[in-house]
């Protein structure tokens, strides 16, 4: 069953990055396809990999993901987003539509990439921005919300190294609900950190591209660094 489970992760990653690229460009001829496609190829990767947390939970297998911060991480926006928490933990481009009096006005806001671990060039990933302010507002709720222990919130914050980026960003004059934080370096390391426990377990069909790519590049690729970041302010303004 994790092979199947894999074969839908693999193809979430796929299109995540195809509605990424198609967002760009589709985003001046129609706003709300867009960031549709957008959100939605989000939601596939997230309930991908909700999808194996339960199926290696119904099997016994290895790791505890609540004790694993990249895993922990993907739960957390996953249960946001399912359960209706916290905003649902926005894009930028959902956050700004919202939130913005005028969209198509600029508004300035507090972006925090993942630098990837190597120096293997072209290592760097796409951008998928999410609200720091939401995802931090999920961590913040009562347990019986969230349905996260305390240790658990903490252990977010830590392998995000939250208080640095929250502190550079009111140094330069920004308020929380202005950071955004890449999700894609996220999500990567995620995989990465599942592999020494799938590699057992799962076995590519012969015609499946993604899932032997990923597979593979989930084996070899460095991992994003979350200790230290790279950030700027940045202003976003959606097209007329």
């Amino acid at each position: 069953m994790l092979t199947h489970s894999f074969e839908d992760l693999a193809q979430s990653f796929r299109v995540l990055l195809e509605s990424n690229y198609s967002f760009h460009r589709l985003l001046h001829v129609d706003r709300a396809e867009a960031i549709g496609n957008l959100e939605a190829g989000l939601n596939t990767q997230l309930n991908a990999f909700h999808n194996i947390y339960d199926n290696m939970l119904q099997n016994n297998l290895p790791p505890d993901w609540y004790t694993v911060p990249e895993l922990l991480t993907m739960l957390v926006i996953r249960n946001a987003r399912h359960h209706n928490k916290a905003n649902r933990i926005r894009t930028l481009y959902n956050y700004h539509r919202i939130e913005s009096e005028n969209p198509i006005v600029g508004r300035n806001y507090f972006y925090v990439d993942f630098p990837n671990s190597s120096e293997e060039e072209g290592g760097d990933c796409f951008d998928v921005p999410i609200s720091w302010s939401d995802l931090d507002s999920m961590l913040k709720l009562p347990k019986s919300e969230s349905r996260l222990r305390p240790e658990a919130c903490e252990k977010v914050r830590s392998y995000l190294n939250a208080d640095s980026f929250e502190a550079a960003a009111i140094d330069e004059g920004f308020a929380l609900k202005d950071i955004f934080i890449n999700y894609v370096p996220l999500s990567l390391n995620a995989g990465i950190s599942l592999f020494p426990h799938l590699s057992g377990h799962v076995s590519p069909n012969d015609d499946s591209v993604e899932a032997k790519y990923f597979l593979y590049h989930f084996e070899h690729t460095a991992p994003a660094l979350t200790n230290t970041h790279e950030h700027d302010g940045i202003t976003f303004a959606l097209p007329e």
